[in-house]
């Protein structure tokens, strides 16, 4: 069995539910949200789907659904990481939270590094600090990075303003209205009126695209996917090109151990699902990396959905931590071959009592290591 890395370009607008209720008179006057980049939950569906009909299933046919390809709650034999958006074909990776901007004449950028332990109300504990003042600096929650631009912030350093994309620059939101037309008369029917968020990728100076590592089915499968599917919600289209050569994470930096300690940054560049998400965010996901949480730069949570196929409803909403969460974790020397084999895995409930809610299959929790980027 060999991945494939699955790259699809929308054809139009592409919809992407953001958990609003989108029942006929649910959400009043509100329009439903979007949602970009998608979620793996939605995403895996796509990808399935497109396997499936390959290999002879239809929606009339549904005991000729492959058993390698699970259940509507597992993936079965299918592993899949992601999704990445990309540039010309380049993955572009979600800002680290640890990085802050200030708009000028020029982009400045400045670190957060851990500070000197306070007292407050999550007890005696280090809070992060800039490395270097920068008044005026703000978060880069909406902006984007290149493959270079990630491996100087994890090399302990600052991008280079080349490397930074804004998501304005990747693709636009675009508000559409919609009504139901009565077959008979042709007609709209009277109060049946609804508006959703779609998203169009901006492809005028560059391509943008949604790319999907898939592997875990046998090599052939893949060659007998359509190569126009159908993708996220209201059946929006998008073509598929499969490619043989993946794709390649920038290295991890060398980490040099300080009086038998090491210390690192753990990244999140897909969102986190975590079962124990309280805890994982007080005291770090200390069940899948060694040592201790100093400190983290944690964004605002996301909420997953999705749609459930088979029994035709909405999935419930899961928070996830978002992508670019960074913590700040210090270790004994001892562990460094252990932290650097971390470097592009999946981390969540990946223990046997959460075994059967372990999302790391869908490419959820991927992580990045890095250094604090602390020295002077």
């Amino acid at each position: 069995m060999t991945g494939r890395f699955w790259v699809f370009s929308a054809l139009d607008s592409l919809f992407f539910g953001d958990g609003t209720p989108y029942n006929a008179g649910e959400g009043g006057q509100s329009r439903v949200g979007g949602c970009f980049p998608p979620f793996m939950s939605t995403l895996q569906g796509a990808v399935r789907t497109a396997l499936a009909e390959g290999q002879g299933w239809t929606p009339k046919n549904p005991e000729k659904w492959p058993q390698e390809l699970g259940t509507p709650e597992h993936l079965g034999n299918l592993k899949l990481m992601g999704p990445y958006l990309l540039e010309d074909g380049l993955i572009l990776f979600p800002v680290p939270l640890l990085l802050m901007q200030k708009k000028d004449k020029d982009m400045k950028f400045s670190r957060l590094v851990p500070g000197e332990k306070v007292d407050c109300d999550l007890g005696y504990v280090c809070l992060p600090r800039l490395k270097e003042k920068l008044p005026g600096a703000k978060l880069m929650e909406k902006h984007w990075l290149t493959a270079e631009g990630l491996k100087a912030i994890l090399a302990g350093g600052l991008p280079d303003k080349d490397d930074v994309f804004e998501q304005d620059k990747l693709w636009q939101e675009e508000s559409r209205v919609g009504i139901e037309r009565q077959q008979s008369t042709r007609t709209a029917a009277v109060g049946k009126i609804y508006s959703s968020m779609h998203v169009r990728l901006r492809d005028f100076e560059q391509t943008v695209s949604l790319g999907v590592y898939v592997d875990g089915i046998p090599e052939d499968w893949h060659d007998k996917v359509a190569r126009v599917v159908r993708m996220g919600g209201e059946g929006r289209m998008a073509s598929l090109d499969i490619k043989e050569t993946g794709f390649e994470l920038p290295p991890h930096p060398e980490l040099k151990p300080r009086d038998g300690k090491v210390q690192f940054t753990v990244t999140l560049i897909t969102p986190g699902w975590f079962d124990d998400l309280d805890r994982v965010i007080i005291s770090g996901p200390v069940k899948s990396i060694p040592g201790e949480l100093v400190t983290a730069c944690i964004g605002k949570l996301k909420h997953v959905g999705g749609w459930d196929i088979k029994n035709c409803c909405p999935r419930p909403l899961k928070p996830v931590l978002p992508a670019g969460t960074t913590w700040f974790f210090e270790a004994a020397a001892a562990e460094l071959v252990r932290v650097y084999s971390l470097h592009g895995q999946c981390i969540g409930n990946n223990n046997e009592k959460q075994k059967d809610n372990d999302k790391t299959a869908y490419g959820f929790g991927q992580i990045v290591i890095g250094r604090w980027g602390d020295e002077q």
